[in-house]
């Protein structure tokens, strides 16, 4: 599931490195299992426990820099599955008072892997996400196609942060007259004029952009 939906990330290496590195794991567990050797019972659940809480971490200092909001959920439920394998494991000779701070401790978890997930796959990836990877995209030379930088421009929206707009259409507006499209050119134009016009960006974005756009611009020499 995580390499799948990290296709539909601004920035898919993120979620796929980490999916990749499961699997991996996930499979070399699987063969220990199977093997003739016996192997320690506890040791899938330690190694989940370990590699889905290093991915929360990493997980939310990519949602923290808004880049990655599906890998903290992802490897979250490595986590819990450790976790509740680590509480419930000899359960029934676990006294009355221990057996309700395990399951305190497991509902706790579960809560907040209930949250990880409320907060990536409902809430979703932002407006200034797509922007960010546009950016890059744009930087790469990379400007048509589904993960080209005109169509991260056109998902970078918000409903309460208009400054991102204004942004995003000052870039499209450059984009289509780079590639001499004055229709496309037009449209971005008049809905940045509605949101105040190229005085209402920051003038470094605007320098950004034209200078990713002005390297295209200039062909390479037989020496480079």
């Amino acid at each position: 599931m995580l390499l799948w939906m990290s296709r539909a990330q601004p920035f898919p290496e993120i979620g796929g490195r980490w999916g990749w590195v499961m699997l991996s794991i996930a499979g070399i567990l699987a063969i220990s299992v199977t093997s003739p050797r016996e192997m320690n019972p506890n040791v899938p659940a330690i190694t989940a426990g370990l590699i889905g809480g290093l991915g929360i971490v990493v997980g939310a200092i990519h949602d923290r820099r808004k880049q990655d909001v599906i890998l903290a959920p992802f490897a979250g439920m490595w986590f819990v599955a450790a976790t509740v394998t680590a509480l419930t494991d000899g359960w029934s000779v676990y006294s009355q008072n221990e057996q309700w701070v395990g399951f305190v401790l497991a509902t706790v978890v579960i809560f907040l892997e209930i949250f990880l997930f409320w907060k990536g796959l409902v809430i979703g990836v932002q407006g200034i996400s797509w922007s960010q990877a546009a950016l890059r995209q744009l930087d790469r030379g990379l400007l048509e196609g589904e993960r080209g930088a005109i169509s991260m421009f056109e998902k970078s929206w918000s409903v309460d942060e208009s400054w991102l707009d204004a942004m995003s259409h000052s870039a499209l507006v450059r984009i289509h007259r780079f590639q001499g499209n004055s229709k496309a050119e037009k449209k971005h134009a008049d809905l940045l004029e509605r949101l105040g016009g190229e005085d209402s960006v920051e003038k470094a974005w605007l320098e950004k952009v034209d200078s990713c756009l002005k390297r295209l611009n200039t062909p390479f020499t037989e020496e480079e």
